[in-house]
């Protein structure tokens, strides 16, 4: 995180460390995450929602381009700021390499969140970014993850092999860009 400086991701002030812990000081960010956002709103109007992506997009895009892989993007990790900004946070599961040709292997994220390539085990890129990016935008429309289920094994079962329902209520726009990005 020393590394990295954009508007979009939380930046690390300094470090300290005492004989038992490792101490980062971050940016304040006091208008909590999005998935705070959610559960009171329930679901966030397209424009709002539009506003929010392209800052994600931005900020996703100029992580890859330091090598870094995200790999846990979802609401809780997606701060927002008094002004109604956005930062990408928590880089506890990102790996350091070429995101668009290193494939990174470890399971790990959030189920509901996770991509069909960390399923299949077959290794995740950049593209696995892209895809959380889709989830994110389909939660803040819709409400939900595109595949939720309560059942994990379903779930699994729902991103691994199943069929991307979309709202009618959403515009065409909406529709093509969840489309393409899960």
């Amino acid at each position: 995180m020393r590394e990295l400086s954009h508007p979009f991701v939380l930046s690390l002030q300094f470090t300290f460390q005492t004989p038992e812990h490792l101490h980062m000081v971050m940016e304040l960010i006091e208008n909590g995450d999005l998935s705070q956002h959610l559960d009171h709103l329930q679901f966030i109007e397209e424009p709002q929602a539009k506003f929010i992506t392209a800052e994600l997009i931005l900020g996703i895009q100029y992580v890859h381009s330091k090598n870094i892989l995200f790999r846990d993007l979802k609401p809780e990790n997606i701060l927002i700021d008094k002004e109604g900004h956005i930062r990408v946070a928590d880089f506890g599961l990102a790996k350091k390499g070429n995101p668009s040709k290193n494939l990174a292997q470890s399971f790990c994220g959030s189920p509901a969140y996770l991509t069909p390539e960390m399923l299949k085990k077959t290794g995740v890129t950049e593209s696995g970014d892209v895809y959380q990016i889709g989830v994110v935008l389909y939660e803040m429309l819709v409400g939900i993850p595109p595949y939720y289920n309560d059942n994990i094994q379903i779930l699994y079962e729902n991103i691994s092999k199943g069929k991307l329902k979309i709202p009618p209520y959403l515009s065409k726009k909406a529709q093509n860009i969840l489309l393409v990005s899960l």
